[in-house]
């Protein structure tokens, strides 16, 4: 299958409209263990196995929540009390369950209720989209940086006009770098609708991006 790649080996944009297979997991049973080994220390006070899991999760986490409220210094808000919420709630998590899940979803929700709170929905975004934002957002087929940063700002108010379901799909799978597995366990739907939201995300912001 031919695609335009994006920074970073992600594809945003698919020559065809067919559907891709599913695939397996990036995630490995010793990655699991680890965060649970983390997860136990942290628990029983050991702040540096804590910072050790906010380093390796602030960047996607972060990346994430932009997804969800496309305003940079909002979604770094958003995952900071993410992760203290995490911290807070440790006890709570069963020991058998992926942690990047878990905090994933905290953090969904804590940013679809700042979405509520501040009536973003529907907000136009401000011409002036911020260089630290527009690093973290893949720029396909750029062969300048200016070319580079346009397509990145195109891309960003592209996002904003997706539905929920499906920003949230393509923002896990293009900007996050998650696989269709994870992405369906973290949003709890089967494998074949992670794929279709991706699918017909992509396929919108094609047509949006020309």
């Amino acid at each position: 299958m031919n695609e335009t790649r994006t920074a970073g080996g992600s594809s945003l944009y698919r020559e065809e409209d067919g559907l891709p297979p599913q695939e397996a997991s990036g995630r490995t049973p010793a990655d699991d263990a680890g965060d649970r080994q983390l997860v136990r220390c942290a628990a029983a006070g050991d702040a540096e196995a804590f910072d050790t899991l906010v380093l390796r999760y602030e960047t996607p986490l972060r990346k994430l929540v932009y997804g969800y409220v496309l305003d940079w210094e909002v979604a770094e808000d958003v995952a900071q009390d993410a992760f203290l919420l995490a911290f807070r709630k440790l006890d709570r998590l069963d020991e058998h369950a992926a942690f990047k899940s878990w905090l994933y979803r905290i953090a969904i929700n804590r940013a679809l209720d700042e979405l509520r709170y501040r009536s973003r929905w529907g907000r136009r975004l401000d011409g002036n989209v911020p260089d630290e934002a527009l690093a973290e957002m893949p720029a396909p087929g750029a062969e300048s940086r200016v070319e580079s940063r346009l397509l990145r700002r195109a891309l960003v108010r592209a996002l904003a006009q997706l539905p929920k379901r499906q920003r949230t799909a393509v923002v896990l799978k293009d900007v996050v770098g998650m696989k269709y597995v994870e992405i369906a366990e973290l949003l709890r739907c089967p494998i074949g609708t992670a794929q279709i939201r991706v699918h017909r995300g992509r396929r919108q912001l094609r047509r949006r991006l020309g």
